[in-house]
């Protein structure tokens, strides 16, 4: 009998202590982003431009577009990899030759990072772009390149 109480007291003892642990779930909600419908890389394509010929050059079309999910938005920012002459106008590897990105209304597009916002976008949405090439100064014959990095953040 003395072991039974014995044995009572212990299962008793043990079994008043306990251990509280709080747990916090947190998180945020966001929309699904935006799926390009276009290719990632992409080439605007001038062929042979004369010298003479640089400013009358029309525009080469680039297509951006995308699906996006209902009340959608967001920032389109570029880099220019040969840095620019202007916010507008980056550099290409021949001297005085630049180029500039332009919207669909032909205003041109900032190349220096600072974002174009756009807001509560549904379905098929298109922000392609068109490039043109800018004369700078005298321009000597030759290959020429360019490249910039357009960031899309979906909000």
């Amino acid at each position: 009998m003395k072991t039974s109480l014995l044995a009572l007291l212990l299962l008793s003892t043990t079994a008043t202590a306990a251990s509280t642990v709080n747990i916090t779930v947190s998180g945020t909600l966001t929309r699904p982003p935006c799926v390009l419908s276009t290719a990632t890389t992409l080439t605007a394509e001038f062929g042979n431009v004369r010298t003479d010929q640089v400013a009358s050059t029309g525009t080469v079309a680039i297509p951006v577009r995308m699906t996006c999910p209902a009340g959608s938005s967001l920032n389109v920012s570029f880099a220019s990899s040969k840095g620019t002459h202007t916010a507008t106008v980056a550099k290409t590897s021949v001297n005085n030759l630049g180029v500039s990105l332009l919207w669909a209304d032909d205003t041109a597009a900032n190349l220096t990072g600072t974002t174009k916002a756009y807001n509560n976008l549904s379905g098929n949405v298109d922000i392609s772009l068109k490039a043109k090439l800018i004369e700078r100064g005298t321009l000597t014959p030759g290959a020429f390149t360019s490249s910039m990095v357009m960031t899309i953040n979906y909000l």
